[in-house]
């Protein structure tokens, strides 16, 4: 262990009386304290104990002993948190042999890590990844590298994961989900196969059949093609009204993209969108539009999509790469090749994100959403005038009222509590924090691009800012020329 002594200790936000380097983490985050072993620390933090104050050092072996018992054929141990580093250090002088994975979402903690133990015994190993605040789709791959959950034993200590518990929440969710993705796509794909087989037939000879009278495009061509511009996303959330007032304005300055959800309310406020992404094969996706229409304004979409989305009448059709596993649907490979030619959008589950990719593809570096709310504020749904809530009052009754409609839609989900920009509680479900992790790991993955939000009632995004809307105008006077 390090010769550290009372000094060196954390006292008063310094360290051994000089100030606390920005790095590590303050003395109101962590508490280093002395255990009882002489010249061995421990640590608390929210007022609980991260290591053993009688013997971290034996809790650190029982520890690595347990992750390389808990499964057979283990090669590989991802830490998720780690305190001061007690494990992983016994585990890589334990094992040298096995690749390590440290998972941080915050730097500052294992810099502090670094700082109060000796971590020799972990850099001499010959395969060690620090996925210091990366995506928990980031962590997943890796584990994926490293042979899987059958191969990759994961420690994740109650006490050392608290300081992130939503990070690490949603990371144990999509690790379920990825050790269960081949039940869950063999399943998916029994379901829907026959949906997108059928989808993709027709839309492919509805192409081939009326290229010469609707322009199709692959989204590729967008590629770089608006750098410098800025992109103002529109999804369906409450907080939409906000800005719906100001689109027209909005349109002379930016590319005013909005997605299936929003559209119906932007047309209402009397405006086209340059773009309207909507890239889900199910049929509700299309209800959405059915019956709208937008002349100035291309759809983004894709060959699986639900057929009556291609009679829309728009300017254009871009098409995206598909993402439904065409190879398992029977599809050539040639046909999958030049699919994959069309450009390739992300999807993090929600038509928003791929709406965000979008812009990212096109070349914007300022990506600014209105509606995507990703809970419900002030226990509001869905936007006024969205789909969702015509079709609750359209077929409301006396003894089925709408109200009933949005308290399931609001209740129906398993619910908790997230903050907004304002500091704020809103209610949220999993599934949209998911959503929200999305956004934060790619804010993580392309630094240079800027993304905000035209309300601080929405779901708080780590990575993102809010944006007044005037000030927004007010800054760009310039009419965008497309």
């Amino acid at each position: 262990m390090l010769n550290l002594e009372e000094k060196d200790f954390f006292v008063g936000g310094k360290i051994g009386g000089k100030p606390n380097p920005e790095i590590l983490l303050s003395d109101s985050e962590i508490e280093i304290i002395p255990s009882k072993i002489p010249g061995v620390f421990t640590a608390k933090s929210g007022g609980k104990l991260l290591h053993s104050l009688y013997n971290p050092l034996r809790e650190a072996q029982m520890a690595a002993e347990g992750a390389k018992k808990s499964k057979s054929e283990i090669s590989s141990c991802a830490f998720f948190g780690f305190g001061l580093g007690f494990s992983v250090i016994e585990y890589a002088r334990k094992y040298p042999g096995d690749a390590l994975l440290l998972v941080e979402p915050d730097p500052r903690a294992f810099f502090t890590a670094l700082r109060f133990a000796d971590w020799s015994s972990v850099f001499s190993l010959r395969n060690v990844v620090l996925a210091l605040a990366t995506g928990a789709d980031v962590v997943v791959s890796l584990i994926e590298k490293f042979g899987g959950l059958s191969r990759c034993a994961v420690v994740a200590n109650p006490s050392h994961t608290a300081h992130a518990q939503t990070y690490f929440h949603a990371l144990k969710i999509q690790l379920e989900r990825n050790a269960d993705k081949d039940r869950i796509n063999r399943a998916t794909l029994e379901r829907f196969g026959g949906l997108w087989r059928r989808n993709i037939g027709r839309n492919s000879a509805y192409i081939e059949e009326n290229s010469s009278r609707i322009d199709f495009r692959n989204v590729s061509e967008f590629s770089g093609g608006f750098c410098g511009k800025p992109f103002v996303v529109l999804a369906a959330g409450p907080t939409l009204r906000e800005i719906l007032p100001f689109l027209r304005e909005i349109k002379e300055r930016a590319v005013l993209v909005a997605v299936d959800t929003a559209l119906r309310q932007c047309l209402k406020a009397g405006v086209e969108p340059d773009f309207v992404v909507l890239c889900d094969p199910q049929y509700y996706a299309y209800a959405h539009v059915a019956g709208l229409s937008s002349p100035s304004s291309t759809l983004v979409t894709e060959i699986a999509a639900y057929p009556s989305v291609f009679r829309f009448k728009c300017r254009a059709i871009a098409l995206c790469a598909s993402n439904c596993p065409l190879e398992l649907l029977g599809f050539g490979e040639k046909f999958v090749e030049n699919d994959r030619k069309r450009g390739i959008l992300s999807s993090g589950g929600s038509v928003s994100t791929t709406a965000w990719d979008f812009a990212r593809l096109c070349g914007s570096t300022e990506i600014y959403f209105a509606g995507l709310d990703l809970g419900f504020p002030s226990g509001e749904t869905h936007a006024r005038g969205s789909t969702f809530e015509e079709r609750a009052h359209f077929s409301s009754s006396r003894l089925n009222t709408a109200e009933t409609a949005f308290s399931s839609a609001l209740f129906g989900a398993n619910m908790v509590f997230g903050t907004d920009y304002s500091g704020r509680k809103i209610l949220t479900d999993n599934r949209m924090k998911m959503f929200a992790w999305w956004f934060e790991s790619k804010c993580t993955e392309f630094p240079e691009i800027r993304s905000f939000s035209f309300s601080d009632w929405s779901l708080r995004i780590p990575g993102f800012s809010v944006a007044s809307i005037q000030e927004f105008l007010r800054s760009r006077l310039v009419t965008l020329t497309m």
